[in-house]
């Protein structure tokens, strides 16, 4: 189905930030910060998840990765669509009231299969924020500023993960993994509310000059290759940060032999803040050299990923806590460039009438595949490695797995190049 791209009578708000375009960037911030919470905090609280409902490394990889990605797929891409027919505001709305629901109703299973049927309906609900929060930037802000506005909204993953791991590490320890499932589903509903009755819909920018495609079209969307090599780049980097998000709790716990709280209190708090600022780095630092030259950004991007391989091989391999969290920061910090100039670029290459579905194509890939496969595939592997390596198994997943982040490098390089050839009128 072909969207007519005629402009609409009334005129976007794009030409100026205004404060309630920030407002409701604050907000939408706060839903993906609560989004990342609920999709987090069962890593922090895998040992006791894992001994409570007597699971296996594999059971949980498939909760984090094909459980959560079959769900995210299945919903990311139609919910996307239709948040370019209708109010992206109550498709937000209604999304946190899903996930935050299902968060909280898993904390009342007792069985795998219940509690990975409560993790997809997590997955639904959080397929449909990101795609239309995109959108609605894209309308409220000029082409110069997406890069750090949303930088500044992919902060939502790093404070989502900080608070997953020291908060949910505090109240698991003290409260149980239950009710702290069943308190972060609470806050969810509360911030739905917010978002029904404060955000104000914008009219939509149908006059940019983004690649012509379907609404809805992959083929279309892919055809494109610098769009094409930043999914797969932001896909396979996406292996990487799902394998040491879902499984770097556990490693510190059974390697380090620390508790769920003292995980969160050090490791959480750690990366949490350097995760932050690489973030925010990373859309500033990128989006300034990208002005200067369309490829300088990305391959800044190159550059961190292939530097942050090293630095998670490295505190992989030492025996000190102090060291491991030293080089982990600097590989979390790296690699946490990315959002920002990923999810601009695919904005700004896209057309207006398909910016949810471009953006939910990107998301998926990258969330759902590239996270969630990761966190699957590593828990595979390290059940896979216990003959060989025995109660060094994880050591050895975690290696193998961070490894994807400097495959990631040679198309985040592959993209800027393209970007050139596009700049100069040759693609």
């Amino acid at each position: 189905m072909t969207i007519s791209t005629t402009s609409p009578t009334i005129a976007p708000v794009v030409g100026r930030a205004t404060w309630y375009a920030w407002y409701v960037v604050f907000v939408l911030t706060a839903c993906y910060t609560l989004a990342f919470v609920d999709s987090k905090i069962p890593f922090i609280l895998v040992q006791a998840i894992k001994s409570d409902l007597g699971l296996t490394d594999t059971q949980l990889g498939i909760i984090a990765g094909p459980a959560f990605s079959l769900m995210y797929a299945a919903g990311a891409m139609p919910i996307a669509m239709l948040s370019d027919r209708i109010a992206r505001k109550y498709v937000i709305a209604v999304a946190v009231t899903i996930w935050s629901a299902f968060t909280a109703a898993g904390g009342a299973t007792h069985s795998f299969l219940a509690f990975m049927f409560s993790r997809t309906g997590v997955a639904l609900g959080e397929s449909a924020l990101t795609p239309a929060a995109h959108s609605m930037f894209a309308d409220y802000f000029p082409a110069g500023q997406r890069s750090k506005v949303i930088a500044i909204y992919s902060c939502g993953i790093a404070i989502g993960a900080f608070i997953a791991m020291t908060v949910g590490g505090l109240l698991s320890d003290r409260l149980g993994w239950r009710t702290t499932l069943m308190i972060v589903g609470g806050v969810g509903l509360l911030l739905s509310f917010v978002v029904a009755v404060t955000v104000q819909e914008p009219p939509r920018d149908l006059s940019s000059s983004g690649r012509q495609m379907s609404e809805g079209s992959l083929a279309a969307l892919l055809a494109d290759p610098a769009i094409r090599n930043t999914i797969i780049g932001g896909t396979i980097l996406g292996i990487a940060n799902g394998s040491v998000s879902a499984w770097g709790p556990a490693y510190i716990m059974r390697t380090f032999h620390l508790s769920a709280t003292a995980t969160g209190a050090t490791y959480g708090t750690l990366l949490g803040i350097l995760a932050i600022v690489g973030t925010l780095a990373g859309g500033l630092i990128a989006g300034w050299l990208s002005n200067k030259d369309v490829r300088y950004g990305f391959r800044l991007l190159a550059a961190a990923f292939f530097i942050s391989t090293i630095a998670k091989i490295i505190s992989l391999l030492t025996p000190s806590y102090v060291l491991f969290l030293a080089f982990g920061a600097i590989s979390m910090f790296l690699q946490l460039f990315y959002p920002g100039p990923t999810y601009a670029t695919i904005q700004s290459l896209a057309k207006p009438n398909a910016r949810s579905f471009a953006s939910a194509v990107t998301m998926f890939c990258i969330n759902a595949v590239g996270i969630a496969g990761g966190a699957f595939l590593t828990g595979l592997l390290s059940d896979r490695l216990v003959p060989l390596v025995g109660a060094e198994s994880l050591r050895w997943s975690l290696g193998i797995m961070s490894l994807m982040s400097a495959w990631a490098a040679v198309h985040y390089w592959r993209a800027s190049y393209h970007l050139g050839r596009r700049a100069k009128g040759s693609c």
